[in-house]
């Protein structure tokens, strides 16, 4: 067996041995994460993989420089942005605006709540949104007698979809943008993207409006099982 196959087939071990782990959890998420990468780092320092002048092309120094790469201090940067905005409470008026806008009509109150999300989705990281408003999204599937389940995957879907609409909106925009500039390609502007991201974010907010609660199931409420 050639030594490239054994290094994929090992590579796809690891893949699948960490998913499980992260499923699973019985390890520590940090633990599985740093346990892959000097699996990693054994694994090619054993079977190196040459490049053209014969240097080890996944050496450890390779394997760690991504711990320096300016998109992730990017990325973590929009995260304490966004956690300052949740504990501030910044973002409470925004999301209380949204409520008295609906003007006691539910589904109203949802199409302007995921729009609310898109919109700022494209300009602060997905968590602390999505975090925001989960109560807002509780309170209106109590009001429309369904499930929070039938609400709450679609604003994680929507804080996904306007991620797509800037280059900030996605931390995987960021990540790719780096990765062309090591590649000495010019990198992703600010809003190169956004109008087929936008003409995408549409055509989702559009199907979880109207398609994706037929299709979400009718999931127990965890409290309602412990009762």
């Amino acid at each position: 067996m050639e030594i490239a196959t054994i290094q994929m087939l090992a590579v796809f071990t690891l893949i699948v041995s960490s998913l499980v782990l992260y499923a699973t959890e019985k390890l520590p998420l940090e633990v599985t994460s740093l346990g892959v990468l000097c699996a990693l780092m054994i694994l090619f320092h054993l079977m190196p993989v040459p490049g053209i002048d014969g240097d080890n092309r996944l050496d450890a120094v390779r394997l760690l420089s991504g711990f320096a790469n300016p998109a992730l201090f990017a990325v973590l940067g929009l995260l304490v942005i966004g956690d300052g905005l949740e504990r501030t409470g910044a973002l409470d008026k925004g999301a209380a605006m949204v409520l008295a806008a609906g003007r006691g009509s539910p589904w109203l109150t949802v199409t302007m709540a995921l729009t609310t999300v898109l919109a700022v989705s494209a300009l602060m990281n997905n968590i602390p949104v999505v975090v925001i408003f989960i109560p807002i999204m509780q309170a209106i599937a109590k009001r429309l007698g369904k499930r929070p389940s039938h609400l709450l995957m679609p604003l994680s879907f929507a804080a996904m979809l306007g991620g797509m609409t800037t280059l900030i909106g996605s931390s995987t925009n960021l990540l790719v943008s780096s990765a062309l500039v090591q590649l000495g390609e010019a990198p992703f502007g600010f809003f190169d993207f956004s109008i087929p991201g936008i003409v995408l974010a549409i055509a989702g907010l559009l199907y979880l409006l109207f398609v994706a609660p037929r299709l979400l199931p009718e999931n127990e409420d965890i409290a309602e099982g412990l009762a």
